[in-house]
């Protein structure tokens, strides 16, 4: 699934209260976008004139991405949790300081 529609899924299960939180993930993974179209441009830029691209640092780069998308989407995941488990004595919260209204 991509991880917009993760987000918006995500979006539609929270309290309207608390909505703005799946706001800030989206708007962190589209700057996230932003920086790799970046990189991309900067890339070709630099292959045009002759400099040489390291594959493996590129392939790295691609991994950390990758990874700190998956990872805010995951935080994202655990906080729409606490949330719907708000007042639940037996949910034992992902985050000690909770969902505040």
């Amino acid at each position: 699934m991509p991880m917009q529609n993760r987000v918006q899924e995500l979006r539609d299960m929270l309290p309207t209260e608390h909505k703005g939180i799946s706001s800030y993930v989206e708007h962190a993974l589209q700057s996230i976008d932003q920086l790799v179209e970046k990189h991309r441009c900067d890339n070709a830029a630099l292959a045009i004139y002759g400099e040489r691209i390291n594959g493996n640092e590129e392939r790295v780069y691609f991994d950390t991405i990758s990874q700190i998308k998956a990872d805010l989407l995951q935080t994202l995941e655990k906080t729409v949790q606490d949330a719907l488990h708000t007042g639940d004595k037996n949910w034992s919260k992902n985050y000690k300081d909770g969902i505040k209204g």
